[in-house]
Order: C-alpha cells, then structure tokens, then sequence
C-alpha cells in the first residue's frame, strides 16, 4: 500500500512539473503566485518545487519567480519562436512599415525583431526604400535580411551567443558608438513600472544603452506577455523610449501609467 501512495505521489509531481514547464515555455517566466494558482499549491511548496526544478537545470531563479533555463544541447531562441507567433507577426508586420527612406535603422536580436526582419524583407523586395542602412546584432536577423540585398545590412561582430544567436560584448558596443540611428527597434524579456524595459542577459541590456544613447526614436517591440514582468536588468526607462508597439492592450493601469511617461503605443490586436 506504502509503495502505491509513493508512485501516485511521484505521478503527482510529474504532472504538476509538466504543466508548470508547459506554461513557462509559453510566458517564458512564472512568479510564484502564478505557480500557486497553476498548480494548486501552497507558496512554501511552489518555492520548494522551484528549487528542485533549478537543480535539475530546466529553471533558473531570479526575484518572485523562475525563467527557463538555455540547454546547450538546443536554441533558446528556437524555443522562444514558437511563442505568441502570430501576435509577433503582426508587431513585426507594423514596425516593418514605420521604416523611410534614408533611415539608419538598428534592430535588436530576438524572435520578435526576427519577424519585423521578415516584414522588412517582403517590403523592400515591393518598395524603393533606398537609401536605407540596417545594422543589427543578430545572426538570425541578417540570414533574412540578406535576401534583399539592394541596401546596406551591417552586422556589428562580437562575442557571439549560439544559445540567442546574437553578438555583444565590449568590440560590439566599442563598434556601436560610431554610428548614428535615426531609428531603433529593441526587444524586451520584460515590461514593469519601477524597472522599465528589462532583458535576462546582461551583455544585451548593456549593448541596448549604448545603442540608445546613439538614437534619434527608439521603439520597443513587445508581446503582450510582457506587461508587469521584470527580467534580469533594465537597459531602459520608461521615458527613455519613444513608442511602444504590442500585440494586446494592456490593462487600464499599466496602459495610462506608461501614457504617462510619454510612451506612444501602438496596439495592433485583431
């Protein structure tokens, strides 16, 4: 009887393992309140299982929560792809269209950018953009953008991150700072009122100021998923970005606090 309530148990938390791991691949990030409700459990219990998920490698702890960890036996960033796809598109698809001609544009690395360079792609192979110059620290981004070749794509160098398949590091933002951008499109892993616009890896957010501090607008692109999460470190405050494009509106709080600091948004919900 003993050995049967230990292997309902064990099933137990398999369960609850793999519904937790489910919906982290989805939000890419779970607070501990979250994990309470998910799960059905108390916050003592959701702190223990976050442990023992840490020592395993599938998590890694940060403040309140946990954010999944990169294997190095796959991409994080082909993980992260198949994450709100279709509200990535329409973001990409919007800022796609915000480019002129005669832009020094800088894209950041991730999926959604990855999209927005998709978008750009499709619009130049149709559009005279020229002169238009595109820099950009991700390898993902210049495999697209290579197949319109008519303008100017630059990618910075560095030390390069197979796990997000981009470039950072002290030569990347060495290199950076010579430029000028009339325009520049970041990414973000989070979205909060006290920390601003946050990334999970430190390299990146540092490479973000730098590039921000060489831009005339910046915009942050953005799922929905976002809103009221905090990462690792801000690269940005909210007033340091010019407008904010997502795929869902934001609650009436988060939507009038970030109007507030003069953050245009754009939503395109369908």
């Amino acid at each position: 009887m003993r050995q049967n309530i230990k292997n309902a148990s064990v099933s137990k938390y398999e369960r609850r393992e793999q519904m937790l791991m489910e919906h982290l691949r989805q939000t890419n990030r779970v607070t501990t309140q979250e994990a309470v409700k998910l799960l059905d459990i108390s916050e003592a219990t959701a702190r223990r299982f976050f442990s023992s998920l840490e020592m395993q490698g599938k998590v890694i702890r940060d403040y309140g929560g946990i954010r999944l960890a990169a294997r190095k036996n796959h991409y994080y960033f082909d993980l992260l792809e198949k994450v709100d796809t279709e509200e990535k598109k329409r973001i990409g698809k919007y800022a796609a269209s915000l480019i002129e001609k005669g832009d020094t544009v800088y894209l950041d690395c991730g999926t959604t950018l990855l999209y927005m360079a998709i978008a750009l792609t499709e619009r130049i192979k149709h559009e005279d953009l020229l002169p238009l110059n595109i820099i950009t620290n991700s390898m993902a981004n210049i495999q697209i953008l290579s197949e319109a070749p008519s303008y100017k794509v630059i990618l910075t160098g560095g030390v390069y991150n197979p796990n997000r398949r981009d470039f950072s590091g002290a030569l990347t933002e060495r290199y950076i700072s010579d430029f000028h951008f009339t325009k520049t499109f970041f990414g973000c892993d989070g979205i909060s009122l006290d920390m601003g616009f946050t990334s999970n890896e430190m390299e990146i957010s540092r490479l973000n100021a730098c590039v921000l501090a060489c831009s005339d607008h910046a915009y942050v692109l953005s799922a929905s998923s976002k809103f009221e999460k905090k990462s690792f470190i801000s690269y940005a405050e909210l007033h340091q970005i010019d407008e904010l494009i997502t795929g869902k509106k934001p609650n009436r709080t988060i939507l009038g606090a970030l109007k507030s600091k003069g953050l245009k948004i754009h939503v395109t919900e369908e």
